[in-house]
């Protein structure tokens, strides 16, 4: 079935179909890329193929699907493992048993402070974590297609799922693939007639599209979906999930949620601001571990009234639907207000005026309608689109002081050859308020278009200084944020 939260393209090259002395050619296969996986020269390859395909010897782009390579003598056709038969009737089984993902775990969000409180009570709990070097696990580099694929083998799954898994370690964003390659190893014990973890904790910022970590990579929706597809079994072992994170509990992620974990029973997240590990997010780790013990679905929404940002938990389960303990708001109004506070948000973006405190005031008020609105279920899916760029870009508005260090830090070299180039000082992002950010690079702009021969520094600066001033998302990750 397709996944349904998003799909990635299939650009890992898959493991030539070997017999024992030939290979047939895939899609995304090239004669370089084969001669990497045998362990042999590209030439070595051509020459052993050369009078078969003898377009080959004068062109190796000629290659095409379904030739059938012959395999130079000394080299070892690519293989694939063979899982161990599923014991008969597998299903998951509930268990108590924690799986838990601590995306943010730089010093100032420690995700693991949250960990160790539910091993404190006993709690089984596996925890993943950022890896000690970026995107690598066990020795493989899995952000390359060779890594990706050895470590996908060393799962010991059928040769179609490993490659599946494969694509998606290659697809998915930088710094995320160490977490998702553990999340991996765990649901590999389902695949192969185990029983994974039944209760899944992903702890982390979140905006909308994905958990992450300063520091760190975002573990995005459609690549967890795409995951959950390429596993099923462990996909299907998840019960109970806490999606320990900001604005990720409206009625429209729950759908999202549900499609990614099928059997899941209950689901805890956040409508509005989740409390950080050291400001009572692990409170509510405690009620919500001790809730979901067994296969019970009695946690409710009330059962975090009083504890800090209790309000803001929304609670779903199977046998109930959806709650955040209160009654559903009326589109008209959520429009209403958001338009009523959209001045706030508009002043700040073009630098008239400042954000003094990122958790409050006119522009975080903004935020929270735009969220709000968001998660509605009646608003549509163009609605939902447009609104998501105002999300996006707000949410980057709001934390413009840390955004600011990184894009100075990022562009350095870049900022200053450009603005050299036309003859202005470079100016230090970092000590600028927005609007002199702004003026600073409207005045850049105006000498460009007068100078349009200032060279090749001034004229790539231009686009990064727009896409900065206008806070676009392609420009700026979340992990700045």
């Amino acid at each position: 079935m397709p996944n349904p939260i998003g799909t990635r393209p299939n650009t890992l090259p898959s493991t030539p179909t070997a017999t024992s002395n030939n290979v047939t050619v895939n899609a995304g296969d090239s004669m370089s890329k084969i001669a990497q996986r045998l362990g042999v020269s590209t030439q070595a390859l051509i020459e052993a193929n050369s009078t078969k395909y003898p377009s080959l010897a004068s062109n190796p782009n000629a290659l095409q699907v379904g030739w059938k390579l012959n395999v130079p003598g000394g080299a070892s056709t690519p293989t694939t493992p063979q899982a161990p038969a599923p014991a008969a009737g597998w299903a998951p089984k509930t268990n108590d048993k924690v799986l838990f993902v601590a995306m943010n775990n730089s010093e100032a969000h420690r995700s693991t402070l949250e960990s160790d409180a539910l091993k404190g009570r006993g709690t089984n709990v596996t925890v993943v974590k950022d890896a000690v070097k970026d995107d690598t696990i066990g020795g493989q580099d899995l952000s390359t297609p060779e890594g990706a694929k050895a470590f996908a083998l060393s799962l010991g799954l059928p040769g179609e799922q490993t490659a599946k898994i494969a694509d998606v370690l290659q697809n998915a964003g930088a710094d995320s693939r160490d977490e998702l390659a553990q999340i991996a190893q765990q649901w590999a014990v389902a695949e192969k007639g185990g029983q994974a973890p039944s209760r899944l904790v992903l702890s982390g910022h979140h905006v909308g599209y994905g958990v992450y970590g300063e520091n760190n990579g975002k573990l995005d929706w459609p690549t967890v979906g795409a995951l959950a597809e390429a596993m099923p079994r462990g996909a299907k072992s998840v019960e109970d999930l806490l999606i320990a994170g900001c604005y990720s509990g409206g009625e429209n992620m729950m759908e999202k949620y549900t499609a990614m974990f099928p059997a899941a029973k209950t689901i805890v997240a956040y409508d509005g601001s989740s409390p950080g590990a050291s400001s009572g997010a692990t409170a509510h780790q405690k009620a919500w571990e001790q809730a979901t013990r067994g296969s019970s679905q009695s946690i409710t929404h009330d059962l975090f009234k009083g504890m800090r940002k209790g309000e803001n938990v929304t609670v779903w389960t199977k046998d109930r639907g959806y709650d955040n303990g209160k009654p559903r708001p009326a589109l008209a109004d959520l429009k209403s207000n958001h338009a009523r506070l959209e001045a706030g948000f508009r002043s700040a973006l073009d630098g008239s005026t400042s954000i003094p405190d990122t958790q409050s005031g006119p522009v975080r008020d903004f935020y929270n309608a735009t969220q709000r609105l968001i998660q509605h279920p009646e608003t549509t899916p163009a609605e939902r689109k447009a609104l998501e760029a105002t999300r996006d870009q707000t949410i980057r508005l709001i934390f413009y002081g840390p955004v600011s260090n990184r894009f100075q830090e990022a562009y350095a070299t870049k900022i200053d050859a450009g603005y050299r180039a036309v003859g202005m000082t470079p100016p230090n992002f970092k000590t600028m308020s927005r609007g002199d950010a702004l003026r600073s690079i409207a005045d850049f702009q105006a000498k460009l278009a007068a100078n349009p021969g200032a060279g090749d520094a001034a004229t790539r600066l231009g686009p990064i200084l727009r896409d900065f001033g206008d806070l676009k998302p392609s420009l700026i990750p979340e992990i700045w944020i």
